[in-house]
């Protein structure tokens, strides 16, 4: 059984928080700064080498401005598409 760190459903989530980030303009700096984290804890995040936890899913979102619902509702429509249609 693989590791969940490295299957499509993690690679999603990552993938989520990394286009939400560059759409809210922020640096991995910035946001990392804005949770009380360095840059290197976010880049392992982006990275897929570190799995993020629903506490720092929740920070990041409202870091950026955002809903943590509505971003959780986006990875949701990620991993099925067909979600909004059923």
């Amino acid at each position: 059984m693989p590791k969940t760190i490295f299957t499509g459903t993690n690679l999603v989530v990552v993938q989520t928080i990394k286009e939400a980030r560059l759409q809210s303009g922020l640096k991995q700096t910035d946001l990392a700064a804005k949770v009380g984290k360095d840059q290197s804890w976010l880049s392992l995040i982006e990275g897929s080498q570190r799995r993020l936890d629903v506490v720092e899913f929740i920070n990041l979102a409202e870091a950026m401005g955002l809903s943590p619902e509505d971003l959780f509702a986006d990875v949701l429509s990620r991993l099925n598409p067909n979600r909004d249609k059923e």
